[in-house]
């Protein structure tokens, strides 16, 4: 389904003014990524027995918003990175200027990708916007970002990198895996969901912190500001060893929640998988 990800991508961009604003938008889009939070919304539909390829141009909100987020973070004001997927960051390619107003075009239009989905129920499409706006607004993502920001230099408890670690990464994942329950009308399921996008998350971000100590700029695709900004991971605070340990303990948490939702040998399960093997 990355196939079709990526030209429901091309399409959007295709809707956009020829413009300076369109290469830059293009530039950021399809730079490469996983495109995981689409693919994991498209399969959990699947898993419920309906068509993905009819929900892909909803799924790429998850994608908009989530590139947003990766423009914003890399601005001088921000973490100020230079590299981002093995390429010079956005605002080192186009201006710092218009790299604000990318994220921010992304951003607005990744609501508008929800509203205008033809096989969405009104009811379904609020929640999802719902869902959206909470998890990455001023009390999800955005908020994240705020906590990283003041944690540069500092010497914070494990507790809180956890919570800015829940805000940042794990809040969107959390959306993507509940778009696909909501789109396939599993609502008593979002409770689990949640949970699974919760633990994947942190995985998710503990794995960056071993990756980010362990690997080199070629390797991962992005510079290593962590060290650059003295900014505290797992493995500055409790070490590697310990590190390899509370990622085992969300790893185990991720399969209690596989074998609660039944998607043991889901595709959802797969692509969990192939973040477990990630190198970058």
């Amino acid at each position: 389904m990355i196939k079709e990800i990526v030209n429901a991508l091309e399409h959007y961009l295709s809707t956009l003014e020829n413009s300076r604003l369109k290469d830059a938008t293009e530039y950021a889009l399809l730079a490469g990524g996983k495109r995981i939070r689409p693919l994991l919304m498209l399969q959990v539909i699947e898993h419920y027995k309906l068509n993905p390829l009819n929900y892909v141009d909803a799924a790429i909100s998850l994608e908009l918003l989530h590139t947003y987020s990766l423009v914003h973070d890399d601005l001088p004001a921000m973490d100020d990175d230079t590299l981002r997927r093995g390429k010079p960051t956005l605002h080192i390619a186009f201006g710092e200027g218009l790299a604000i107003l990318v994220g921010d075009g992304l951003l607005t239009d990744s609501f508008k990708q929800i509203t205008n989905h033809p096989l969405l129920t009104d009811t379904q499409k609020i929640k999802m916007i719902d869902v959206l706006s909470s998890k990455t607004g001023s009390k999800g993502m955005v908020y994240g970002q705020v906590l990283d920001l003041a944690s540069e230099k500092q010497s914070i408890s494990i507790e809180l990198l956890d919570q800015m670690y829940l805000f940042k990464t794990a809040y969107l994942l959390q959306a993507s895996l509940m778009f696909g329950a909501i789109a396939s009308n599993q609502i008593e399921t979002l409770n689990l969901w949640e949970k699974l996008g919760y633990h994947l998350g942190i995985y998710f971000q503990i794995q960056d912190d071993i990756l980010e100590h362990t690997s080199s700029p070629e390797v991962l695709g992005k510079s290593k500001t962590d060290d650059i900004r003295e900014k505290p991971t797992y493995v500055s605070l409790i070490g590697l060893a310990e590190s390899h340990k509370t990622l085992n303990y969300h790893e185990h948490q991720i399969e209690h929640y596989i074998h609660e939702l039944n998607i043991e040998h889901s595709t959802i399960t797969q692509s969990i998988n192939e973040i477990k093997k990630r190198k970058a």
